[in-house]
């Protein structure tokens, strides 16, 4: 046998191997006193990962075992860089006190959580406004559906939707897949047998997410091991297969969590909005382009929440804009009730910050490893809730309650005080620290005195002990004229009596020796034996009876679990109620009108993100504009202008309001009305995905396609400078045929902004009567460009590109050229293959736009056939005379061909 194998034999390893295999899938921490040690193949992965030092069991020896290990009181940051690159970490702990396994193996130890990267471990060092979510798939279609759940464990919230529509060549239908992207959990649980194509797409669509096979039983609703409210066994759409799928998965990780999963929401993907990712990356709602973070979003803009509860409440709110008017109405009841109570909103909030994270603290409490601060933080949201009930229900200065003109949709969080009371007598006020699945002597002192009567006479015992320690000092020095003698304190060798080496022809006969050090030695005597035996058996007797006490209490506050989820569900609205009206009050915006019109009717709009940082900048301040689309008269409108005039600015913020509106936000606007919006669509800016195979312009592509296909009558279609990422004229093509689609395909006429820079679209206006045309003014001085950020009528000609690349630094020489090239260009076109012009005098201007159709001289006859069609008059023309008439005038331009 060889000497690895010799060493895989130990009793000790033997144990490690049986945890290892029922858990072949994750890094197993292994508990060993102090530190979670990781062995053979999960420390060569793990070491490098967590940059710690890979080292082995009896190193040097030819059977040493490669090991590695982390401190216990570290290893909720370890554990989340592994789950953050995807791996499941099993956390094995010693479920046994060490001293009851002497001398009979080693001490027993059990897998209490297996962590992944859809089931958060620490869940406080999560960001508190985003979710954390494992989701399951359920990709073959039942019956013409596709399931998907998701479930954030450390909230609670647990939720399905199915999505109609049978399997295609390109996969499940975009719908579903808008969802998951929506969603973007952390992890997927897909059927092992999924085909890789299957799995290459999920990739494709969220290139970071965890993939997790399961076997197909798990998609069998009676095969769940919980039924939560709204989840049925016997139930056999797709939603609940996806639901029974996240159900096992939870208990054959985390059964302890299983209990406070209240229950299964289902939503129709018809009752919200549809914000695409493509969306949402535009408008910048979540993460702004440059670093992915929140600055600059609209998101950090109306996060004026107290609580991450109030946080992840808007969140969710600006992810889901509503589409039904009776819930929107609701919603902006409550808002405008706040907006209008100064006084009860800032008691409220106020009250409200003494809340923090009531779902994750509870789910921090139901782990296995919770310590007693742990539960206390829980108990300090708990005991806030009293308070912002008060606040609430305070009275005016004429003794009324101000909250009786309050409407039904802005609840008072309910309080739990059977559990906030609990707590309370049970722990101190400031539970000291304790490593997590600590089982030393050590950790005492957190349960409060006189709640619970055999644990205070074991503190009294333990006490009258120490009292007698105390006091022996002074009695032996008295008694041996030894006045340096101390009584001394270890925690391997106990109490002695310590004595300096000049001093040891002084010591007693009946003192027995203990210990000797460099200096002096320790002695112990037989009456301080009988004391120490004393004191330190009561201290752990007082520190098993606190972990009982304290394992009693806290099951019995994970009993009221449900009552305590739905006081947060209450704190989470009532507080992202008061942010909204917080934001309303403190910058002005206004309550819109929301209602089932396809009018869209702003009035002094202003972009909510840009505006605040206007004024910061200093200057003019932000400059409002209007909009007024509707079908029957103006649903598209083609914005033309220089380059830094307002255009995208404008685009986004239109959009940005419609949102604002059906979240049930006010505004930043004089007014508005907004018809329900089904959608909104937007193609703003240049981006590549190389990685994938698509260009910039590809990119591009692809987005005007998916709009087209999918825009309603009821969408927003915002599209800024289509066509550009190829030549003029493709790109020109491109952009016109857009517009008409957009316009007359029966049924289609979204609400639609178009910015461009191919100024020739402006004459779609004249043939359209759906189409008008507006752009933002501009005025030039001094060969300087001034932009004043209004939007008027009518269409510009100019786009002053050279004058902003001026303003950008280009080199005045290549500003000079580029002056001159575009002088020779509007005054006249280049042929195909002809040399570029020679340098203009400076100073030279043309106002001629590029044409459409010109790009080499006319020959005779064509010149002749213009002439022959500039002299019809189609006005008194039959339709049989001008048939005629183009016959002749095509025929005689094939006989000169």
């Amino acid at each position: 046998m060889s000497g690895t194998v010799r060493a895989l034999e130990t009793p000790m390893m033997r144990q490690y191997l049986a945890i290892k295999a029922q858990h072949p899938n994750a890094i197993v921490f292994y508990r060993m006193g102090d530190f979670y040690e990781m062995f053979l193949a999960d420390a060569e992965l793990a070491a490098p990962l967590l940059d710690i030092a890979l080292t082995t069991r009896d190193k040097g020896k030819p059977d040493a075992v490669p090991m590695c290990g982390v401190p216990v009181h570290a290893a909720d940051g370890y554990i989340q860089q592994l789950t953050e690159r995807g791996y499941r970490v099993a956390v094995c702990e010693q479920v046994e006190d060490p001293k009851t396994a002497v001398g009979r193996g080693p001490v027993r130890r059990a897998v209490v959580e297996v962590i992944t990267p859809g089931l958060a471990g620490d869940v406080c060092s999560v960001d508190g406004a985003r979710e954390v979510a494992v989701a399951a798939l359920e990709w073959k279609s039942v019956r013409g559906a596709w399931g998907l759940a998701a479930l954030d464990v450390s909230t609670g919230d647990f939720r399905a939707t199915q999505i109609a529509g049978g399997e295609t060549e390109a996969g499940p239908p975009r719908a579903l897949c808008e969802e998951l992207a929506r969603i973007a959990p952390r992890e997927l649980l897909v059927l092992a047998e999924l085909p890789e194509t299957a799995r290459r797409q999920i990739k494709t669509l969220l290139p970071e997410v965890a993939l997790s096979s399961v076997a197909g039983a798990s998609f069998e609703p009676e095969q769940a091991p919980a039924e939560p409210d709204g989840f049925e066994r016997k139930a056999t759409d797709a939603a609940a297969r996806a639901a029974a799928a996240l159900l096992s998965f939870l208990v054959a990780h985390q059964p302890f969590a299983l209990p406070h999963i209240a229950r299964l929401r289902r939503y129709p993907l018809s009752e919200s909005m549809v914000l695409d990712a493509a969306t949402r990356a535009h408008l910048e709602l979540f993460e702004n382009a440059e670093d992915r973070g929140r600055r600059g979003t609209l998101f950090e803009r109306i996060d004026a929440a107290v609580t991450p509860l109030g946080s992840r409440r808007l969140m969710r709110w600006l992810a889901y804009p509503l589409l039904d008017l009776k819930l929107l109405h609701a919603r902006q009841a409550a808002v405008v009730f706040l907006a209008e109570n100064d006084r009860l909103r800032a008691r409220l909030r106020a009250a409200l910050r003494g809340v923090r994270d009531l779902e994750r603290l509870l789910s921090r409490a139901a782990r296995p490893g919770a310590t007693p601060r742990d539960v206390a933080q829980l108990r300090a949201s708990l005991q806030a809730l009293p308070g912002v009930a008060e606040a609430m229900n305070d009275t005016d200065g004429e003794g009324r309650p101000e909250l009786a003109a309050a409407p039904p949709s802005l609840p008072v969080p309910p309080a739990v005080p059977e559990v906030s009371e609990l707590l309370a007598a049970a722990l101190i006020d400031d539970p000291p620290v304790i490593p997590r699945g600590s089982r030393g002597a050590n950790e005492t002192g957190y349960i409060r005195e006189g709640f619970h009567a055999e644990l205070d006479g074991v503190r009294k015992n333990a006490c009258k002990g120490r009292e007698w320690i105390t006091g022996l000092e002074a009695r032996e020095r008295s008694a041996t004229g030894i006045p340096s003698l101390k009584v001394r304190f270890h925690p391997v060798h106990g109490y002695a009596l310590e004595i300096t080496k000049a001093n040891l022809e002084r010591v007693p006969g009946h003192y027995e020796r203990k210990q000797t050090l460099a200096n002096a030695e320790r002695f112990t005597t037989p009456e301080l034996r009988e004391a120490e035996t004393q004191v330190l058996g009561a201290r752990e007797r007082a520190a098993l009876l606190e972990r009982e006490i304290f394992e009693r209490v806290r099951q019995s506050a994970l009993e009221c679990a449900p009552a305590i989820r739905r006081s947060a569900e209450a704190v989470a609205h009532v507080d992202a109620l008061a942010a909204l009206a917080e934001v309303a009050r403190r910058d002005g915006w206004v309550q819109p009108t929301v209602d089932d019109s396809e009018c869209l009717e702003i009035r002094g709009g202003r972009h909510p993100v840009i505006e605040p940082l206007v004024a910061l900048q200093g200057g003019d301040g932000f400059v409002p504009n209007d909009t007024d689309l509707a079908p029957e008269r103006t649903p598209i409108l083609v914005l033309t202008g220089p380059n830094m005039s307002g255009k995208s600015t404008y685009l986004r913020q239109v959009a940005l309001i419609v949102l604002l509106a059906q979240m049930g936000s006010f505004v930043p606007a004089e007014s508005a009305r907004v018809g329900l919006v089904d959608r909104v669509f937007t193609r703003v800016g240049a981006a590549d995905r190389l990685a994938r195979g698509d260009s910039t312009f590809m990119v591009e592509m692809r987005e005007t396609a998916d709009i087209l296909h999918q825009a309603s009558h009821r969408s927003l279609v915002i599209l800024d400078e289509i066509g550009r990422g190829t030549s003029t004229y493709d790109g020109l093509s491109i952009a016109w045929a857009v517009i008409e689609y957009l316009h007359d395909t029966p049924g289609l006429r979204p609400r639609t902004l178009f910015a461009t820079h191919y100024h020739e679209i402006v004459e779609l206006a004249r043939t359209r009567a759906g189409i008008e045309n507006a752009h933002f003014e501009a005025r030039e001085w001094h060969d300087e460009v001034i932009f004043l950020r209004r939007l008027v009528p009518g269409g510009a000609s100019r786009s002053y590109g050279i004058q902003v690349a001026r303003l950008a630094g280009l080199p005045a020489a290549v500003v000079r050229r580029a002056q001159a090239i575009l002088t020779q260009l509007e005054g006249k076109e280049l042929a195909q293959g002809a040399p570029l012009p020679p340098p203009a005098a400076q100073g030279s201007t043309a106002d001629v736009q590029l044409g459409l159709f010109a790009g080499r001289a006319l020959g005779a006859a064509e010149t002749r056939a213009l002439s022959a069609l500039r002299a019809c008059d189609p006005e008194r023309m039959t339709p049989i005379e001008a048939l005629l008439e183009l016959k002749r005038i095509a025929e005689s331009l094939k006989e000169k061909a």
